[in-house]
């Protein structure tokens, strides 16, 4: 999901409904839109709610702007210019905001002698970004703000990375000469390290997920029905203590849900532990076996030479050491068998909860779980190249002989026929093997002639070039 596009995510969202998409979206872009904020409202309790309402704006606007924005674009410059018009609006609205910011412009004029610093041109860098043309505010704040070098910054903009540094090195140009007309004298060089060292500030903790949960809140009301409308008059017209209830709200089940991933990290860090612990022991058991498997090889190849030197004594000593050796092996087989029973229950069960096939999308690669959703809806879809996508050399060889028909269309239908009963999906339990390997039980769930059936089956999920794709399939 870090390799997508701002827009790819932004379509996940408003086509799909994937939250973790706009999640992803948030946090990629909190500290840009919280430093614009706070450069404008020099207070950090207001730039935090105003770079929650910008994002709120976003995941409301999100289906109309996924439908024209062009693919592979980035949202800096439309979140930056939402974020500008936010604290403008905030600061019409506060008359005390309105004089401080015209005493720090009668500061500028009379210290313009001076050598520049950030608090000189803090109050008005945004004015000066917004004075910008799109092309160039864009590659400003991808450079400085988001610390993206050139080539990144032509992906982003369509351009080569020569015009992408030339586009720079004109905005940087550009604002110069606008703080210039302002009495700020400073080098365009000079310009560029203030901005890159003060512009962005990182967002207070928790502040990100406190903006996910309210903007999906208000994306989701606002694609509901009219019920949602209804529900957001009335927050409209909450009182204070009923608005401050509800903040206290949000942070607490932001900081629940914080505590709860330490914790899950915590249980993950301890079973990774316990399973190096049971591999090297793996490991061991499995050289002993070898080496009694060897030296089982080597006794049972003796009998007959000893029997051809009438060595009786002999023989009736090395039958005993065989019958040693095989209980051996046999004790070692049941190690290795009990230490992968053991590694197996101290992974977390997940619940029971199905997951609907209606929810069922294109989740990528990133994570098993990931990549099995993946899987079974391009299956179900009848999209036969992204179900390849997801499984490993050896499983499309033999699946491509599986799916009939002669044309795309025939084998899609072919597809979505085989998958058109089914109705849901259970993780039961993940047992990883190592870092790269993990085994998925899972419930398949069919619905047909009014009887419901489940198919119980383990998937080999193996990680290949850092994406995950499934190599066997055990039912």
């Amino acid at each position: 999901m870090q390799d997508q596009s701002d827009v790819q995510l932004l379509r996940d969202y408003a086509q799909d409904g994937h939250e973790a998409a706009f999640r992803e979206l948030v946090n990629r872009h909190t500290d840009l839109v919280y430093s614009a904020a706070l450069r404008q409202v020099n207070s950090p309790d207001l730039a935090g709610d105003i770079a929650q309402s910008v994002f709120t704006d976003l995941a409301r606007k999100a289906r109309p702007m996924a439908g024209q924005m062009p693919e592979g674009i980035s949202l800096a410059g439309w979140l930056h210019r939402a974020t500008r018009y936010a604290s403008l609006n905030h600061l019409r609205d506060v008359r005390r905001r309105l004089t401080n910011e015209r005493q720090a412009m009668e500061q500028l004029l009379t210290d313009s002698e001076s050598g520049p610093a950030w608090e000189q041109i803090r109050p008005v860098l945004d004015e000066a970004l917004d004075s910008l043309g799109d092309g160039d505010r864009e590659a400003l704040l991808l450079r400085y703000f988001k610390n993206q070098d050139f080539r990144a910054i032509g992906q982003a903009l369509g351009v080569s990375d020569d015009t992408a540094q030339k586009r720079v090195s004109r905005a940087v140009e550009r604002l110069r000469e606008f703080f210039s007309k302002r009495n700020v004298t400073i080098g365009a060089s000079g310009l560029a390290v203030l901005i890159s060292a003060n512009a962005v500030q990182s967002a207070p903790a928790g502040l990100a997920a406190a903006i996910s949960a309210a903007a999906l809140l208000a994306g989701t009301a606002v694609t509901t029905s009219t019920t949602a409308i209804a529900v957001t008059k009335t927050i409209v017209v909450m009182t204070a203590l009923q608005k401050a209830l509800i903040t206290v709200t949000v942070a607490a089940l932001a900081g629940t849900g914080i505590y709860e991933a330490r914790q899950v990290a915590l249980l993950r860090q301890q079973n990774q532990t316990l399973l190096q612990q049971q591999s090297a022991q793996i490991q061991e058991s499995q050289h002993k076996r070898d080496e009694a498997t060897n030296r089982l090889a080597q006794l049972l190849a003796e009998p007959s030479r000893l029997k051809s030197n009438n060595d009786s004594t002999e023989l009736l000593k090395l039958r005993g050491e065989l019958g040693v050796m095989r209980q051996q092996k046999s004790d070692l087989e049941q190690l290795v068998f009990s230490l992968r029973a053991v590694a197996g229950k101290n992974q977390p069960e997940f619940p029971t909860n199905p997951i609907p096939r209606a929810s069922w999308g294109f989740a990528g690669y990133d994570t098993p779980e990931a990549a099995i959703q993946s899987i079974l809806w391009a299956k179900s879809s009848g999209n036969e190249q992204t179900w390849y996508s997801g499984l490993g050399t050896n499983m499309v060889g033999w699946l491509t002989n599986y799916v009939k028909g002669n044309s795309e269309e025939e084998r899609t239908q072919f597809l979505m026929k085989q998958t058109k009963d089914w109705s849901g999906l259970r993780i039961l339990r993940e047992i990883p093997m190592d870092n790269d390997t993990m085994l998925m039980q899972l419930e398949l769930n069919s619905q047909a002639d009014g009887k419901t059936d489940n198919h119980i089956s383990v998937e080999e999920m193996r990680r290949i070039d850092g994406q995950w794709r499934c190599v066997n399939e055990y039912n």
